[in-house]
């Protein structure tokens, strides 16, 4: 019955993962856009370099994690025989590894992303698409983080 409902929570966080990994790739296919244009401004730009710098590294770590969340919610719900293995420690752990990688990430993208605005521009609407998808992956680790620790909780309970 554990193993069962544990293999529901993992299969729920696997497609949420899934689909905050999609919001993640179309962010950064739509922030590659505008690569070239960032390249040649951060050659005579300290603050453009740090900025593109910044953009990359807010957009992996956010990816990172929640690869990392997919990957572990897909093998302990495609797997439970393997999850009954961990055991209640392994299982906290596991939840605990993913609240803190998805936290951090989290963190990491807000502190660059959070004041980014909409330019309103012509011809910068991918841009503008990517702030919002950058926001929206933001608020999905929110909610993965809270299935990780509800997964945490699950798993020391029964």
């Amino acid at each position: 019955m554990a193993t069962a409902l544990l293999s529901i929570l993992h299969a729920l966080q696997a497609s949420f993962s899934a689909y905050t990994l999609y919001l993640s790739s179309i962010s950064i296919r739509n922030l590659q856009k505008y690569e070239e244009t960032s390249k040649k401004a951060a050659k005579y730009s300290s603050i453009a370099e740090q900025q593109l710098h910044k953009t990359r590294t807010t957009q992996a770590s956010g990816a990172l994690s929640v690869l990392f969340s997919f990957l572990c919610s897909t093998t302990l719900a495609l797997y439970p025989i393997f999850s009954s293995r961990v055991g209640i420690i392994g299982a906290v752990l596991v939840a605990g590894a993913n609240v803190a990688a998805l936290e951090m990430a989290r963190q990491h993208v807000g502190a660059f992303w959070e004041g980014k605005a909409k330019v309103p521009l012509p011809g910068v609407g991918e841009y503008n698409d990517a702030v919002s998808k950058t926001q929206e992956v933001k608020l999905n680790m929110v909610y993965l983080v809270a299935s990780w620790v509800a997964v945490g909780v699950v798993s020391l309970v029964l």
